[in-house]
């Protein structure tokens, strides 16, 4: 678990940017000073290329396509809801889509997750907080707190619910990942995505090919999407 965090974590641009940067401040030190020279502009190259709109919506839009945002006549596909946490600022806005889609039913909803490395946190509690405060009714929610990572998520809702459909909400980029988890584990999901990054038919300004740190964040998360849709599907 640790390893794989660590891994993914080496694909974030800011990361392993820094490496090359570094590596080439290393080699300028030494008697390969071109090869240093090479790795310090690739780094810089790198760095300015994740860190603008242009790129970073490149990288992210294929994931966000996969699925579009649940129409309201798709609601009366499933009388429960798995919303998968994923970080502080991700769970409000997947617990947004979630209250949406309880709007219009009164769904049972299932809170997945909890983060491995700080699982004193109680996310889950937090994220029903939220809920309740919203007008969901604290009967309506069920909390499992138990696992650490898209696997665990569908091996512990299938013990809870079995085949019977529902509406899985998670983040857009994250979505194509989490239902090939799903299904894989013989549930059945039904898409029900959040937390776009993409701003559709927009058209970039000069500003857009500035650097920003929001970007640097898009291109990261896409990346580590496309980490862990391999990974998921070359092991067990």
């Amino acid at each position: 678990m640790i390893v794989f965090k660590m891994l993914q974590n080496f694909l974030f641009p800011s990361v392993f940017c820094f490496f090359l940067i570094l590596a080439g401040i290393f080699l300028l030190s030494g008697k390969k000073r071109r090869a240093g020279r090479i790795l310090i502009v690739l780094g810089i190259a790198f760095y300015y290329l994740f860190s603008i709109t242009p790129a970073s919506d490149l990288l992210i839009k294929p994931l966000e396509n996969k699925y579009s945002q649940l129409k309201k006549e798709e609601l009366q596909k499933a009388n429960m809801a798995v919303l998968l946490l994923g970080g502080r600022e991700t769970d409000i806005l997947r617990a947004s889509e979630v209250l949406r889609i309880y709007d219009n039913q009164k769904l049972k909803i299932i809170i997945s997750g909890t983060d491995p490395l700080r699982p004193e946190i109680k996310e889950t509690e937090k994220v029903k907080e939220f809920l309740v405060e919203r007008g969901v009714l604290p009967e309506n929610i069920i909390l499992e707190d138990k696992s650490r990572n898209t696997r665990e998520n569908a091996k512990n809702v299938k013990e809870i619910i079995g085949k019977e459909p529902f509406f899985l909400v998670t983040s857009a980029s994250h979505m194509p990942r989490a239902i090939e988890t799903f299904k894989k584990a013989e549930t059945n999901p039904i898409p029900a995505p959040a937390d776009f990054k993409i701003i559709e038919n927009y058209k970039y300004k000069i500003f857009d090919f500035f650097p920003g740190p929001g970007n640097l964040r898009n291109s990261s998360l896409a990346l580590y999407e496309y980490f862990g849709l391999l990974l998921y599907r070359f092991s067990k």
